[in-house]
C-alpha cells in the first residue's frame, strides 16, 4: 500500500457552487453581523472584536454543519476555503454596514 496523499478529483461545477454558496452565506451573516454592531453602538475596538468572534463563529458553523468537518471534500484547498478565503473582503463589507447602521441609529442621540 502507498502512503502518498491521496489526490482528489473535483467536478468544476460543483466547486464553484460550493464556493458560490460559502460566499452568499458568509456574505448575508456578515451584513447582519455589521447591521447588529451599528445599532448597538459598537464603536473602535469593540466593534473590530465582534467582527472576528462573529467570523470565527460563522466559519465554524460553516465547517461543522456544512461541510460536515470534512472540508477537503468540498473544496480544493479545504479549511483554508471557509476560514480564510474571503475574511478581508468581509471585513470590509461588515466596515461598511457597520458605519451605516451606527449613523442611521447613533448619530443622533
Amino acid at each position: 500500500m502507498s502512503t502518498d496523499k491521496i489526490d482528489y478529483e473535483f467536478y468544476e461545477p460543483m466547486v464553484n457552487k460550493n464556493k458560490l454558496l460559502l460566499s452568499n452565506i458568509q456574505t448575508l451573516t456578515i451584513w447582519a453581523t455589521g447591521a447588529a454592531a451599528g445599532i448597538l453602538g459598537l464603536t473602535g475596538w469593540s466593534g473590530f472584536i465582534f467582527f472576528v468572534f462573529a467570523w470565527l463563529f460563522i466559519s465554524s458553523a460553516v465547517f461543522f454543519l456544512n461541510a460536515k468537518a470534512k472540508p477537503h471534500d468540498f473544496f480544493k484547498s479545504g479549511i483554508t476555503e471557509i476560514y480564510l478565503s474571503s475574511a478581508a473582503s468581509s471585513l470590509l463589507t461588515y466596515i461598511l454596514v457597520w458605519t451605516l447602521f451606527y449613523g442611521l441609529v447613533n448619530i443622533y442621540e
